[in-house]
């Protein structure tokens, strides 16, 4: 059995945990194919790059488990705020407010809007599982490339369920569709209706590029909500 570690830190304790259990049985049927990734590598590699964002609407589910505390070396390093944010229109609203406030009065900072269910220093236990089992790597986005230590793959006294390691598949490199823009609509640098192929070659039903694959995706949206 292979099973697909997919999603950022909110996922992840899971997926650890299946592998603790799974070395506990002593199982010798049981792999991981991690596909986990963590947010701070991605959105300072956009800093990094000069994409001009004037703040972060900080991941609430993903804070859960990491706290607001991974969000402080960022607002430090480029002097940009982040506002960790529910979902609710409102909860959006409220994280705008506090964003606009904080760049008014040029004070970079992390805030909790979401303060129902994230804490600064986060679910402890949560991270302390992930630790334990997973390190990180470089690993390639979607639009983006490679970033460094942006990926979770098992450390080596765990490698006996890493599927990367104990069943050696040679995979093709993945490549962009052509025509599709989706890494500067993902940086903010195009519109989803800049693209060549929106609602032409790529819709919904029929998507092209990853933007337009997710219903969180920015071309999904724009496609079904223009």
């Amino acid at each position: 059995m292979v099973f697909a570690g997919i999603g950022f830190e909110t996922t992840t304790p899971a997926t650890a945990v299946a592998v603790l259990q799974a070395q506990k049985e002593v199982l010798n049927n049981f792999f991981i194919l991690s596909a986990h990734k963590i947010m701070p590598p991605a959105m300072d590699a956009l800093l990094e790059e000069g994409i001009p964002i004037d703040g972060y609407i900080g991941p609430g589910h993903v804070s859960s488990i990491t706290g607001s505390k991974i969000f402080i070396p960022l607002a430090e390093k480029y002097g940009v705020p982040v506002a960790v944010s529910g979902f609710e229109p409102v909860d959006i609203l409220e994280s705008i407010l506090m964003l606009l406030e904080r760049i008014n009065e040029k004070k970079p900072g992390v805030d909790i809007q979401y303060s129902r269910l994230v804490t600064v220093e986060g679910n402890r236990k949560a991270q302390q599982i992930v630790e334990k089992v997973f390190g990180t790597e470089t690993q390639e986005w979607r639009g983006l490339g490679e970033i460094a230590e942006s990926g979770l793959q098992c450390r080596k006294e765990f490698e006996a369920f890493d599927a990367n390691r104990q069943i050696p598949v040679k995979v093709p490199e993945s490549e962009e569709p052509k025509g599709c823009i989706c890494g500067q609509v993902l940086k903010g640098i195009k519109r989803p209706v800049e693209c060549p192929l929106f609602g032409k070659h790529c819709t919904p039903s029929d998507p092209v590029g990853a933007c337009m694959v997710s219903s969180e995706g920015a071309c999904n949206a724009s496609y079904s909500y223009r």
